[in-house]
């Protein structure tokens, strides 16, 4: 395709969407139908006040682990900064001495001492630098590090539905963008502030000493440099948080759409999806804009205020000089400190952009920090031995929100050892039923009890590692055949990985790739087919060694001759144990001691293959289907 014609062609695609619908805030149709309008309306949210100061408060209590560090990057700080004070007032002697009058000469010696002095001090100031470079350098990249595993270790306590309101987008935002923003700006921006402060009083005072009358002549421009300040900060503070959060929807859609590019290809939607992604990035150039423009206004501003300062402070020396109370050589130092006096400011100011994304992702990271982790009150353990697995469900009620019910009174016994089937139509409750087993959604109504244990009183983690989950859709991560397979019991020796995996008819496959156990896999690997997943998966839950067993949609989209592996390596793994399978398919469930018929969250009918058959009900209807 001809580059100019592609670009030509995005340009016209990006421009028909209406100015006038953005400028107002609202989504164009053709974009909300993609379902932009739900990120939308998070984007284009009103904004609340909030507390910059509280959130550098927060920020700052992350260095707390670090205080001696920092502690000993203020030396090289002070030493450059006290360096820093003493050159403008060399030169300012080396004026005077080199300024003669009638029948006088040049004292070359005290002349050489004074810039002797000078250049000594201009190099230990510049080493001072480089340490003080590393030390930040060396500060920055650990608290980015802390940041982001803070942050990751907390994302894992969060509870599952947290995950159905927020797209891995934007939690993966949060994890890049947002903390190398805040982390990268966190340790240099606190030193940087040390060391204004430092350079401000330093000044100050050899000002004063120098000349208390162009010292108040030097201040005169100081309220107003507080009172312009404020207010761009005010001004910009919203939009930054506005492209912090533009950055979040972008990376949530990007992510969305490269996940499922198979789905948009098979449905011929690229050019749809790029309409959608042509809005989103406009939206965030705009806003971006916006945010350069208006943090930009105070670089200018304070510059402008310096040097209308600045030009006092000339025009009072030249007028003390005429008056004979101050030296050429004082003027020249004077001019020297009173832009030293303003540098500091102009550059907090400079770095105005970086500090307000800094403190709108760390708004950002802080909200996440801020989400309650999984509640979990239970105390008790179930010891894997013992454990028989008798699962009563006891008048459960349980709705994903307020206005939904999902399951209603329901009731179920599960001997131990003993295959339960739930089939149902979809959206019955099965796959809840199963949540609500493993506690990835607490009950409302009723009780689980698990070998007459209230589930709430069992200890989640101890829980779930008596248990086993087989999903249709599995999940490969980045390793070796073997990692995956002890994924659930990561100190299994090589011998159990391979019992699993013959136990699991996975064997098979596996000895004829490359490097059989240790060949190198993850989850889009295509070398492997779904059924060979699935296979890899149920070895995983074999390995595991659970008490109950839990089957979902397990032989799902996979051809015949796999279904067979599959299910003989079911039945072997089932032996045993308390299972609970969902499927859709007769030869999945036909052996199960108990199958439940489920429609609308409640048991229409239960017995096994036979009888219910005999019923000539709702479940021999499914069967005819």
């Amino acid at each position: 395709m001809n580059p100019d014609k592609s670009s030509k062609t995005r340009q016209e695609r990006t421009s028909r969407v209406d100015a006038a619908s953005r400028a107002a805030g609202h989504v164009p149709h053709h974009i909300s139908r993609l379902g932009y309008g739900s990120r939308a309306g998070r984007y284009g949210m009103v904004e609340h006040a909030k507390d910059p100061v509280a959130t550098m408060r927060r920020l700052l209590r992350l260095l707390k682990g670090r205080r001696r560090f920092m502690v000993l990057l203020l030396i090289p700080l002070a030493v450059g900064s006290v360096t820093g004070l003493i050159w403008p007032r060399v030169l300012g002697l080396a004026t005077d001495i080199m300024t003669l009058g009638p029948g006088e000469s040049v004292d070359f010696r005290k002349l050489a001492g004074v810039m002797a002095v000078g250049l000594a001090a201009n190099i230990v100031g510049q080493f001072a630098g480089v340490l003080l470079g590393y030390g930040t350098t060396m500060l920055s990249n650990h608290s980015v590090r802390d940041m982001r595993q803070m942050l990751f270790h907390h994302v894992q306590s969060l509870p599952i539905k947290r995950f159905d309101t927020i797209t891995h987008g934007e939690f993966m935002s949060r994890l890049t963008n947002d903390t190398d923003m805040v982390a990268n700006t966190l340790g240099p921006g606190v030193l940087n502030f040390a060391g204004t402060i430092i350079s401000l009083v330093g000044t100050f005072c050899f000002m004063v000493i120098i000349s208390w009358r162009m010292t108040l002549v030097a201040c005169i421009t100081l309220p107003v440099s507080a009172i312009v300040g404020r207010v761009i900060a005010k001004i910009s503070r919203k939009i930054f948080r506005k492209r912090q959060r533009a950055v979040g929807e972008l990376n949530a859609l990007t992510e969305e759409m490269i996940t499922g590019q198979r789905v948009v290809q098979a449905f011929c939607r690229e050019e749809i999806v790029d309409e959608e992604f042509d809005y989103i990035s406009e939206e965030l150039r705009r806003v971006s804009f916006k945010a350069e423009v208006r943090g930009g206004m105070m670089g200018p501003a304070m510059n402008l205020i310096n040097n209308i300062s600045f030009l006092l402070v000339v025009v009072a020396g030249g007028w003390l000089a005429i008056q004979g109370q101050i030296t050429v050589g004082v003027i020249i130092s004077f001019m020297m400190y009173s832009r030293q006096f303003g540098r500091p400011v102009n550059e907090l100011a400079m770095q105005f952009n970086m500090i307000q994304s800094a403190i709108a992702g760390a708004e950002r990271v802080f909200t996440m920090l801020d989400m309650p982790p999984e509640e979990d009150a239970g105390k008790r353990h179930l010891s894997r031995p013992e454990t028989r697995g008798q699962i009563v469900f006891d008048n459960v009620s349980f709705g994903y929100n307020p206005e939904t019910t999902v399951l209603r009174n329901f009731s179920l016994h599960v001997a131990p050892g003993t295959k339960v089937a739930l089939v149902g139509e979809t959206g019955s409750g099965k796959t809840t039923v199963v949540s609500l087993l493993t506690r990835f959604y607490e009950i409302q109504e009723g009780r689980i009890t698990i070998d007459g244990i209230d589930v709430r009183d069992i200890a989640k983690k101890n829980l779930r590692k008596n248990m086993a989950v087989v999903l249709q859709d599995t999940h490969l991560f980045t390793g070796t055949v073997a990692d995956n397979i002890s994924f659930g019991n990561p100190d299994a020796t090589r011998e159990q990985i391979i019992a699993a995996a013959k136990l699991a008819n996975a064997d098979l496959f596996i000895d004829r790739l490359p490097e059989g156990y240790d060949t190198k896999i993850n989850q889009a690997d295509t070398a492997l087919s779904r059924g060979q997943c699935q296979l890899l998966s149920i070895a995983r839950a074999a390995l595991s060694d659970p008490a109950i067993l839990i089957l979902d949609e397990a032989t799902s989209n996979v051809d015949t001759r796999t279904e067979m592996h599959i299910q003989q390596a079911m039945l072997r793994l089932m032996c045993g144990r308390t299972s609970i399978v969902i499927a859709h398919r007769l030869s999945t469930i036909r052996d199960a001691d108990t199958i439940l018929v489920m429609h609308k969250g409640e048991i229409l009918e239960s017995g096994n293959h036979e009888d219910l058959l005999a019923k000539d009900g709702y479940y021999a209807a499914l069967c005819r289907r």
